[in-house]
């Protein structure tokens, strides 16, 4: 039973519980006039007497029964104790329905994890908490979010799911508790300094895809309400979740490109409008350089060999040039061949450098056509840096494939640099 299940059932029970006392009340009534009734009647003495004590009986009898209906059974008196709490958890769960309706699936699933581990918490203590979701192949659980003391967990980690109370809640699909935590510190180092820990199953169309996962520092107590509990949470949160990733996910289609799973042109602007703001409020502090890509002659490779050899070359292209690029670097595909790469703190120096890094790597990784035939694939570069080459982005990506222009002109190999002031 679910707390509001329950609050309904002792409503039921205290409107007996009157009931009872009003026949009661009624007995006691009719005694009284019985009584009078039979001293003012013509009846023998012996029978009003017997009458008389009889009535007596029954009224000890029913005051006997009212004495003993004032002492409800210890299941109702204690779970009547929690009437309070039920009201509250209510009002709880409640807040939790409101935040789903209100955020929908605007939200980040960041900050809905942040939203509903707040919200969560105030209806059941804990510690830390943990949101797990099921792999594809269903042999792991991927730590999504985590929150809370001692979590240091390294982003897009995973454990086995065989491997504590998470997994079980996965095959159970009913919330599972432990106190033996030093089986769940073996599947998460990090996790350390808790008493215990329950794992509440997040379900969609009847299927396990998540779990969310709470530690706290003391023990719980696994009875039947803190399970109800803890279900009805689960109820809650599942499709607020569920909601919040399916926008991750479109925000994402939205901002990548099919082919290559590159960001495209329209996520390329926003972070360079990012990398620029920081680029202005630092200047010559932090440089920023942009390079504009193309695949040389592609248009004629896609004649020779088709649109399939041809979208082959691009994720080709696309994969290896990512290669070389610093964890900071941005790349993205702009619109047919062309590709455009954002470099953070890069100045005209480190920029040739990674270009260079680039046309090294495609001299070495020539692209196999088949078993038996590759190619070399050439590149054409242009690039612009901040400051010098344009303090907007659009007339950094302007000049950087102005010079892209003017490089195709050369040999397939070579990369010019012109001046800023023949670009202009």
């Amino acid at each position: 039973m679910r707390p509001k299940e329950i609050s309904n059932s002792m409503q039921k029970e205290m409107k007996r519980l009157k009931g009872l006392h009003t026949v009661i009340a009624a007995f006691g009534l009719s005694g009284l006039v019985v009584t009078f009734l039979l001293a003012s009647s013509a009846l023998e003495l012996q029978i009003k007497l017997l009458g008389v004590i009889g009535i007596a009986a029954v009224f000890v009898v029913l005051c006997i029964i009212s004495y003993r209906l004032q002492r409800p059974p210890a299941d109702i008196a204690v779970r009547s104790d929690k009437q309070n709490e039920i009201q509250s958890i209510e009002e709880k769960l409640l807040s939790l329905d409101e935040a789903h309706e209100f955020f929908g699936a605007s939200l980040k699933p960041p900050d809905m994890f942040r939203l509903v581990s707040c919200r969560v918490a105030d209806i059941f203590p804990f510690a830390a908490s943990i949101l797990f979701l099921v792999s594809e192949n269903k042999e792991r659980l991927l730590i999504a979010q985590a929150d809370g003391k001692n979590v240091e967990l390294t982003p897009n980690t995973s454990v086995a799911i065989d491997i504590g109370i998470a997994g079980r809640a996965v095959s159970s699909g009913s919330v599972e508790f432990t106190d033996a935590m030093d089986l769940e510190i073996g599947s998460m180092p990090d996790m350390q300094g808790f008493s215990s820990a329950a794992a509440i199953p997040l379900m969609r169309e009847n299927e396990v895809f998540g779990i969310f996962q709470v530690f706290t520092d003391s023990l719980i107590v696994p009875d039947k309400w803190t399970t109800q509990l803890l279900e009805a949470v689960g109820t809650r949160i599942a499709p607020i979740f569920s909601g919040s990733m399916a926008f991750e996910r479109s925000l994402a289609n939205a901002l990548t490109d099919p082919l290559t799973s590159l960001p495209n042109e329209r996520a390329f602007y926003m972070v360079l409008e990012n990398q620029l703001a920081e680029s202005q409020r630092y200047r010559e502090e932090r440089p920023l350089t942009v390079l504009a890509i193309d695949i040389k002659d592609f248009a004629d490779a896609n004649l020779s060999f088709g649109h399939a050899m041809g979208d082959r070359v691009l994720t080709f292209v696309a994969g290896l040039v990512k290669e070389q690029l610093r964890k900071m670097d941005f790349l993205a595909r702009s619109i047919n061949d062309e590709f455009v790469v954002i470099l953070p703190t890069a100045n005209e120096k480190t920029a040739l450098e990674i270009v260079e890094r680039i046309k090294i790597s495609f001299v070495n990784n020539p692209f196999e056509i088949s078993e038996a035939e590759s190619i070399k694939i050439w590149l054409n570069f242009g690039w612009a840096t901040f400051w010098q080459d344009g303090e907007t982005a659009p007339q950094l990506l302007q000049n950087a494939q102005l010079r892209k222009q003017q490089a195709k002109s050369a040999e397939p190999s070579k990369v010019l640099w012109f001046p800023k002031e023949y670009v202009n």
